[in-house]
């Protein structure tokens, strides 16, 4: 029932019949083919079909960034169909037509997929990460595991982020330098890691710090120093994600880092960043409301932490806000982004940002067509720039 097309509006995707000229591989030399527009239950999607390469034996699976994730229970929906004495594997599905999503292929031997992996989360961990992106697309990413993905971009959306390589000049800042050993000699606690100043050609006059540095930097985020003249770009190395969720869930530790990395390298206004973890670090660090930093975005925050169940429900920011244990500082520019595909963490969010507003500082809400993405991640941050860079 999950994939019926009545669910469409929660669940983003809908496995549709292949027709036979989805076996046709015209149209699919750039990614995904794009076919005929439709409506399911309410919203504007577009046909999609996924191709791909794999030994006619072999069982091979798309997973959509979040919403395969969500429903391992359905993996049959996410199967490509293959075509006998061929190495072709295709599905069709609708999706959103201003979908902005990463994806992956799993391949498997003919058994499939172990029937445990859809309730042992390690298991679809592993999975996920011998997953590889689509050949054919030249639209790709590393996503928040650390692995290459393939990007998919609806006809309603439009991405700005460049799915260039590394090597070119554009994604690299004019000059780079590691200052996480003299950030180390500051403080007592910290574990060696690489936090990285990323600076353009103009001078620094403005500091953009984000956490989850080596995602960033994998991405190429010293783009963002060419886009925004002036803007310095600092990012944080997170560690290995039990070090990430302890560093990131304790705002002291945050706040320490934060305050002696202003101290170090801060130009002009700053605005801080972060992603799931990150995003709660974020927020705490506003509510702190005494950390040099005038701007503040978190995107997918991990708002369930210290709550009853990973992933959902209300966690213990949230409870102490409400209690009025918590508060926003004065002055400061709050915004929240959450996935639309992220249902569960949607309207914790839409809470969260409620209890933040108050007077003396801005507050704002936005959810985007996708889910916990660094698809969508990397086009909200440019957002957010393009409006504290004006």
């Amino acid at each position: 029932m999950a994939f019926e097309e009545e669910f469409f509006s929660e669940t983003g995707f809908c496995r549709l019949e292949i027709d036979p000229e989805d076996w046709d591989d015209h149209g699919c030399a750039d990614g995904p083919r794009v076919g005929r527009r439709l409506v399911l239950d309410g919203v504007n999607a577009v046909r999609v079909t996924f191709r791909c390469d794999a030994p006619e034996n072999a069982q091979c699976f798309v997973i959509v960034n979040t919403v395969t994730d969500r429903n391992r229970d359905h993996l049959d929906a996410f199967r490509l169909g293959s075509m006998p004495g061929s190495r072709v594997h295709v599905l069709a599905c609708a999706l959103p037509a201003d979908a902005i999503l990463s994806y992956q292929f799993a391949i498997v031997d003919a058994g499939g997929i172990d029937p445990r992996t859809s309730m042992d989360r390690g298991d679809w961990l592993r999975l996920s990460q011998a997953a590889r992106p689509d050949c054919s697309n030249v639209r790709s990413l590393i996503n928040g595991r650390g692995n290459v993905a393939s990007l998919f971009v609806g006809p309603d959306a439009s991405v700005v982020w460049p799915s260039e390589s590394l090597r070119s000049l554009q994604m690299r800042a004019a000059r780079e330098e590691d200052i996480g050993v003299r950030i180390r000699t500051r403080r007592e606690r910290e574990r060696p890691r690489s936090i990285v100043v990323h600076d353009g050609e103009c001078p620094a006059r403005r500091t953009l710090i984000l956490f989850d540095g080596e995602m960033w930097r994998a991405n190429g985020v010293g783009w963002l120093t060419w886009r925004y003249p002036g803007l310095r770009v600092v990012t944080i190395d997170a560690g290995d994600l039990r070090t990430r969720q302890e560093e990131l869930t304790e705002a002291g530790r945050v706040e320490e880092l934060v305050r002696d990395i202003c101290a170090e390298v801060g130009a002009g206004p700053v605005a801080l960043a972060g992603q799931s973890f990150g995003g709660l670090a974020v927020l705490e660090a506003a509510c702190l409301g005494s950390l040099p930093v005038e701007c503040f975005l978190a995107q997918s925050p991990s708002l369930w932490w210290g709550g009853e169940e990973r992933g959902r429900g209300e966690g213990t920011l949230i409870k102490e806000l409400m209690r009025g244990q918590r508060c926003l500082g004065q002055g400061l520019t709050v915004l929240c982004q959450v996935g639309e595909r992220e249902r569960a963490m949607l309207p914790v969010t839409r809470h969260c940002t409620a209890l933040l507003e108050g007077a003396g500082s801005f507050v704002s809400f936005e959810s985007y067509p996708g889910g916990h993405d660094v698809a969508w991640w990397r086009e909200g941050l440019v957002r957010m720039l393009d409006r504290w860079c004006a």
